[in-house]
């Protein structure tokens, strides 16, 4: 009996409509490597197939590459997730399990005058962090996403910015 091929289905996010060239990009590298990745307009879908057995643990690394695309991240970071033992995370401000409050103003906080706390973060945790409406991927090693995912769980619940810089400090 044959087996099936296993499939992830991501919703199509209309900010990859604008990236072609990057997800024809995606679309060929993942020819080479056993994935095959369709745009269905139609029913809004991104479609990830793994084409034999070698290439179903790349399926999870394709879907991660393909949630970068959609929060900006240029293409060679979008890429690279696929070949390195990176870790992505995405985290939704507005989920229950967070103390509701004023999306803006969490994310003017994390964001940070020019960017300063955004990137107070990235060079306290060694990630990359893309923020879009109210969800925010953060980029990096399991041990950098963990402490970045703290600092942006301290500033959604409303500590103080020093406090945040007291607890990435600690981290050295």
């Amino acid at each position: 009996m044959a087996s099936l091929s296993p499939v992830i289905y991501v919703p199509l996010d209309s900010s990859l409509l604008g990236r072609v060239y990057d997800m024809y990009a995606l679309t060929e590298k993942g020819k080479t490597q056993g994935i095959k990745l369709t745009m269905d307009k139609g029913r809004g879908l991104i479609i990830m197939e793994a084409e034999n057995q070698a290439a179903v643990p790349l399926l999870q690394r394709y879907r991660d590459a393909v949630t970068l695309l959609t929060f900006g991240a240029p293409f060679p970071v979008a890429e690279k997730i696929i070949g390195d033992e990176s870790v992505v995370l995405q985290i939704d401000l507005e989920d229950p399990i967070l103390p509701s409050g004023n999306i803006k103003r969490i994310l003017s906080r994390l964001i940070g005058k020019k960017g300063s706390v955004k990137q107070r973060i990235e060079a306290a945790t060694n990630t990359q962090i893309f923020i879009k409406e109210s969800r925010v991927v953060v980029l990096g090693s399991f041990e950098g996403v963990d402490r970045a995912r703290e600092a942006i769980r301290r500033i959604a619940t409303g500590q103080p910015i020093p406090v945040v810089y007291k607890y990435l400090a600690s981290l050295k």
